[in-house]
């Protein structure tokens, strides 16, 4: 069956009605982080299998764990008291003409504003003929389980629908029981497990009735007793080493896979350690230039005055201000020459009367009685008050009083700011070139802050880019700066140890088959003392029932080898398609059998030659190879056929170069399929690819989006998310 469509109403972020129909082909729902698409995967999950993913956990979890959280906020927000519900209503199509409708529900009850959901979920699931608005439920619980494992059966669910995160536990090559899973898939290995099991019981079995058979016919009791308790001392000693053997080569094991993971890990570790020295750097910068621009926009005001940028557009003034000095100095020498020349002329009318007349002659009395009685006595003449005469005769009474009148003495000088006037002018006259330079030094100014500014976004992208290449890996490898800078030390403590279980594993190994060696010699030492000849049935059946489980052994392991060769080669086709895009070197994946048992990959040159240490990306373009490589590999079945591949993010640890080769293998294996992805989100080029490529047989292509920006979310009260159809 394949997904014709799946619905939400107020399931989680997706507030109200929302609707996203699928086709055959690769189905892209685009977004970036926090958009919605771990909740759309969830969605789908819930709905089949009432459960959705923990993220704190990192499990999935059934619905009374997470409650009225999975119905919309908004939803809740915006509704009156009484009941609102969730909804995920998936359609499933069998053929042209019978579809499959699974619905899953949730309802709360909202009174005086708080929200309580049902602890359990409501499903219901309907089988339509095509066209036809009507339904019949299907009620029986047996019948709903069988139309679920027809849509996906449990033991292919883990590698048809799983999230990026999911694939280094999918596919564990630590892990013996992963890969043997994985063959489980492919063929029925199990079968030659159990004959194998058989035929060691029936060998044990037989060994146990010919050793009492042998016994019974003994000629020397004692010595055969004797022997029997050596035999079975050195036997049970031989079973805890043989334990003990297999506990050190999990140890070996363990510890080798530990170090070819901490060498994958190198180069991450490596990258991470410069990532953080950089990030320490550009923090250091960032705060340098940041501290730099501070200080610059704190002189910005103070240089109103400092450098007088307040006088900005007053060079006019000066101008003007020293034309109305030079014309109020002109007047105020004018004036003085004015008051010398009266002065001049007051002095010599002095020298000319002192001249005619002595000082005091007449005398001053006389001189008042001539004054009082407006008749002057000399020339015997009127003289009335203030005329000529009467003014004539009072300059004989003051010029007693009289000097020659300086020029300091006038009072020209009482209102004289010549010199404060002058004082201005020659600050005027200091500031003009301050003046002048006031556009060109705001202008040099404002530049440096723009290159301060420049340089402080420069370093603060900078500081983002290597914040998200760190986030990217840290999601990507689960490392940090402070395990990466470990990885180089914990390397080489592996080694020790990998090299110290190996020393042990080779003594045990020694001491086991010294102990062979013993008992097969006390079991020869028995048989001579074996009286008689033993049944020859026994015989014949101690030795075909070894024979047996030697070949039920061999045929088991060579069977599991057999069809680890055809994962190995499915994965290699399917890895090199991916790679296409990659310019560096591919390599071939040789899964390479490991001291216990497990599985190693192993990247090598067409030689055999290793190719170097394989890094995180690597591995899971590996594992996503080898996830395919189980379903298309499946002899006499159609998996890609019936089943809809849906994954979230199994893009997000590796390269954008791997992108494209991802999708082209996906629509190649699969006949539907739905991906989530943020690779396609930003990158417009890649998006670009992605909907016009002729290789990439494409379904329907969907861009969502937050109503609110994350970083404006206070509270997710009106989030919703809103669905783009760009095809």
């Amino acid at each position: 069956m394949i997904i014709e469509s799946i619905e939400l109403h107020n399931f989680m972020c997706y507030s109200g009605e929302n609707r996203f129909d699928f086709t055959e082909g690769m189905n892209v729902i685009i977004g970036d982080n926090n958009h919605g698409k771990s909740k759309l995967y969830d969605a789908f999950y819930w709905a089949m299998f009432d459960q959705c993913f923990d993220t704190g956990q990192k499990k999935w979890m059934p619905t009374r764990h997470f409650g009225k959280d999975i119905i919309s906020d908004k939803a809740i927000h915006e509704a009156e008291n009484g009941l609102v519900r969730a909804v995920v209503r998936v359609t499933f199509k069998k053929d042209e003409d019978h579809i499959y409708v699974i619905e899953r529900r949730l309802t709360a009850v909202k009174r005086d504003g708080i929200a309580t959901a049902d602890k359990e979920s409501e499903e219901t699931v309907v089988y339509k003929e095509f066209g036809s608005k009507q339904g019949k439920e299907i009620t029986n619980p047996s019948d709903v389980e069988d139309l679920k494992r027809n849509i996906l059966p449990d033991n292919i669910r883990p590698y048809m629908w799983f999230q990026g995160e999911q694939v280094e536990s999918i596919i564990d090559f630590s892990q013996s029981s992963s890969l043997t899973q994985a063959i489980n898939v492919l063929s029925n290995i199990t079968r030659y497990d159990q004959v194998r099991a058989l035929a060691e019981s029936l060998e044990k079995s037989a060994l146990d009735e010919y050793q009492r058979k042998a016994r019974a016919q003994s000629k020397d009791k004692g010595r055969s007793d004797e022997l029997e308790v050596k035999r079975n001392t050195l036997t049970e000693r031989l079973e805890l080493l043989e334990k003990e053997e297999l506990n050190k080569k999990d140890n070996l094991g363990a510890a080798d896979e530990a170090t070819q993971r901490l060498m994958g890990q190198f180069e991450d570790a490596s990258r991470m350690r410069d990532l953080d020295a950089k990030q320490r750097q550009a923090e250091r910068s960032l705060d340098e230039i940041s501290e730099d621009e501070k200080r610059e926009r704190i002189d910005l005001h103070k240089k109103m005055f400092s450098r007088n940028w307040v006088l900005k557009g007053t060079g006019h003034l000066l101008h003007e201000y020293n034309a109305k000095y030079s014309t109020y100095e002109r007047t105020r020498l004018e004036r003085v020459a004015e008051v010398q020349a009266r002065l001049k002329a007051e002095n010599q009318m002095i020298q000319e009367i002192q001249t005619r007349l002595p000082i005091n002659v007449p005398e001053p009395m006389y001189v008042e009685q001539m004054l009082e009685q407006e008749h002057c006595l000399i020339c015997d003449r009127e003289a009335k008050k203030d005329s000529d005469a009467w003014n004539s005769i009072k300059s004989l009474l003051d010029r007693s009083k009289a000097n020659v009148k300086e020029l300091e003495e006038e009072s020209l000088s009482k209102h004289d700011f010549s010199n404060d006037f002058k004082r201005l002018m020659q600050n005027g006259l200091g500031l003009e070139r301050d003046i002048n330079n006031v556009d060109g030094d705001i202008k040099s100014t404002f530049q440096s802050m723009k290159r301060l500014e420049k340089r402080r976004k420069a370093y603060a992208e900078e500081l983002i880019r290597i914040t998200e290449d760190m986030n990217s890996m840290k999601a990507g490898t689960s490392l940090d700066p402070i395990q990466a800078k470990n990885i180089v030390n914990e390397l080489s403590s592996k080694q020790d140890l990998a090299k110290r279980f190996r020393d042990e594993l080779v003594r045990t190994e020694r001491t086991i088959e010294q102990l062979k060696e013993q008992i097969k010699g006390i079991d020869k030492e028995l048989s001579g003392l074996v009286s008689g000849e033993l049944p020859a049935y026994l015989e014949e059946k101690k030795r075909v029932l070894e024979e047996f489980a030697i070949v039920a052994k061999s045929t088991r392991d060579r069977v599991f080898q057999r069809l680890v060769k055809q994962l190995e080669d499915e994965a290699n086709r399917h890895y090199r398609e991916m790679m296409q895009g990659n310019q560096g070197v591919r390599g071939i994946i040789r899964l390479v059998e490991s001291t216990k048992g497990n599985y190693t990959p192993r990247l090598t040159d067409e030689n055999g030659n290793p190719l170097g240490q394989l890094n995180t990306g690597n591995i899971i373009l590996i594992k996503l190879a080898t996830i395919m490589a189980i379903i298309s590999a499946r002899q006499g079945s159609r998996d890609t056929d019936l089943y809809t591949l849906i994954t979230d993010a199994p893009m997000s640890v590796f390269g954008e170069d791997y992108t494209i080769g991802f999708c082209k293998t996906v629509s190649r294996v699969y006949r539907q399929s739905i991906i989530m992805s943020k690779e396609f989100y930003k990158n417009e080029t890649l998006r670009r690819e992605l909907l016009d490529s002729t290789d990439i047989k494409r379904g329907k292509i969907y861009v969502i989006t937050p109503s609110i920006a994350d970083a404006d979310r206070t509270n997710r009260n009106a989030l919703t998310t809103q669905i783009k159809a760009l095809n």
